[in-house]
Formats: C-alpha cells, sequence, structure tokens
C-alpha cells in the first residue's frame, strides 16, 4: 500500500474532493473547503492516486497533531472498504516526530486496541426523517409535546433566510466571552459562506411578532444527511421555547425524505425529538493527557 506525506500546498483539490464525495465514509468534514475553514495550518497522507485520504492537523507545538475545535470528526476517507489493514496502515504512516495526537474518526471507523494509543467513544444523536411527519412526532418525548402546545408557541413565528452575520452574532452574544468563541465567531461565518456559495447550506430561525430574532440555525447538506452546523438561542427564546420551534418546523418540511438529521451535538437534546445516538471514535496518543473538547454545545 503505498501511502506518502503531501504537503497542504501540493494537494490535488480535485481529487481529494472527489475521494470524500465517492468515499464509503464520506461527509461534509472532509472536503478541503472545510477543512481550509477550520484548520491554519494541515498535510496530508495519500494512499495512491487519491483513493484514501487522511487530513493531518499541524499546531504550533513540533510533536503535536490536534483536531481543529470546529472540526467534528474527520480521519481516514477512502473509495475502498476501511479494513483494520489499511486504517492501521494509515495511522502507521504518521510522521514519528509527532509524538502527541488527537484525532476524531469518522463515524463508522473501528479501530482496534493498540498499547501506543488510547481509545474513546464520542456520542452524536440523528433522527431519520424518511417517515410522516405524524410518525416522526408519535416519538416526541411528552414533555417536548407540551412544550409545543404550549400558548408562548402561538408569540413565535418561523423566518427563513436569516442572514449567517445574524445566526453568528446571536450566537457570539450568548456565549460566554473568551478567545475560543472570539475565533469560532468568524470561522462559523467562514464555513456558512462557504455552504451557501455551493448550495449547500440553509438557515432556518424564529422569531417574536416584532421580527426580533430568538432562535436561528445554520444546515448544511450533504451524503444524505442534514447537519448542525450552528445554532444559538436568546435567554427570551429559551423561555418561549423558540429552538423546539425551529426544529419542529423543520421536522415537518423536511418529513417523508430520505435524510438524517444530524444534531452534531455531545448534548443528548436530540433525544426529545426521538432521534437515536451514534457514536465515533477519539484516538489519542500523548505523553501529557489534554483536556477533550465538546464539538458543540
Amino acid at each position: 500500500m503505498n501511502i506518502k506525506l503531501i504537503p497542504h500546498q501540493e494537494i490535488d483539490k480535485v481529487k481529494w474532493n472527489s475521494c470524500v464525495h465517492y468515499a464509503t465514509n464520506g461527509n461534509i468534514f472532509g472536503y478541503k473547503w472545510y477543512l481550509d475553514a477550520v484548520a491554519k495550518e494541515w498535510d496530508a497522507l495519500v494512499e495512491g492516486d487519491y483513493e484514501s485520504i487522511m487530513p493531518l492537523f499541524i499546531t504550533e507545538k513540533e510533536d503535536l497533531l490536534e483536531q481543529p475545535k470546529l472540526l467534528r470528526e474527520a480521519g481516514i476517507y477512502s473509495i475502498h472498504v476501511l479494513a483494520q489493514k489499511r486504517i492501521q496502515n494509515f495511522i502507521d504512516a504518521i510522521p514519528e516526530q509527532f509524538t502527541n495526537h488527537s484525532f476524531q474518526f469518522n463515524e463508522g471507523i473501528q479501530i482496534s486496541e493498540h498499547a501506543d494509543y488510547s481509545l474513546s467513544s464520542i456520542k452524536n444523536y440523528q433522527l431519520v426523517l424518511l417517515d410522516d411527519y405524524q410518525v416522526i412526532k408519535g416519538r416526541f418525548s411528552s414533555d417536548l409535546k407540551a412544550q409545543l402546545e404550549h400558548p408562548n408557541i402561538k408569540k413565535l413565528l418561523p423566518s427563513s433566510n436569516v442572514k449567517p452575520e445574524l445566526i453568528a452574532q446571536l450566537f457570539k452574544d450568548n456565549s460566554p466571552f473568551n478567545r475560543e468563541n472570539e475565533i469560532a465567531f468568524h470561522t462559523y461565518q467562514r464555513i456558512m459562506y462557504n455552504a451557501l456559495h455551493r448550495g449547500w447550506g440553509a438557515t432556518f430561525g424564529v422569531t417574536d411578532r416584532d421580527k426580533n430574532l430568538l432562535s436561528a440555525g445554520f444546515f448544511i447538506y450533504g451524503q444524505g444527511r442534514m447537519m448542525q452546523l450552528l445554532s444559538a438561542t436568546s435567554p427570551k427564546g429559551k423561555e418561549l421555547g423558540a429552538y423546539d420551534y425551529l426544529i419542529d418546523n423543520i421536522l415537518r418540511s423536511h418529513a417523508g425524505r430520505p435524510l438524517v438529521l444530524d444534531f452534531n451535538s455531545t448534548d443528548d437534546f436530540g433525544l426529545r425529538f426521538g432521534s437515536e445516538e451514534s457514536s465515533f471514535l477519539r484516538m489519542e496518543k500523548e505523553k501529557v493527557k489534554r483536556k477533550a473538547w465538546k464539538f458543540w454545545s
């Protein structure tokens, strides 16, 4: 198996994106435009003529590879079956200079236990939308059904075509002020506009009757999924159940389609809508254990 290290500036964008598109485990996180939006510097391991690929995220520390904060999962993409041998060959191909590294692998990739690294499972929640809305609604939790029937819901209105900068601002205004959230504020906007440019993104919002934005979300379509990239809700919106209303409206308009709503969250909020738990693996090889991060909250 011919796996070589290719510097970022030498990566063939067309072949890279083609591999992600046709990969048995392709997802939005693997496309070069997404990786460029979230990572300052990255190189790649490439098998053959871009038959299998794996991004390597370089940090300021010479010995450390670490996945960017707004990249839920990446790992290995391949047009071939990702058997244990191919997975292990990619792991073994990571340059020896990187004695510390952490990766969150694509959902579905299984990695064998190994003395050189530790594995942990990270939860996510997804909801299949193939059924009619009434069938999906029948799986809502009792407290969610009560929330959607509360008189407060009548104070809310759906809003479409919310500008990405307004969603990012709502996120910023309702997040703790720190450097990471300031970086995320700008990064989310890059991702949203990139997705809209390609026709893969959609915005959804909820306002009160005075047109004040109470809750909003940005979703990216691809590989049979509708993935929530970012959502934010104001204190008033939380009080009125605006985010519940937003998701319920999405389910009404998308029910019956061959789509999976990916909540993209470690939070079990999606269980209230009848979603199912899924998981992916985090692999760490570190001399000093670093604190894990939540990819979305």
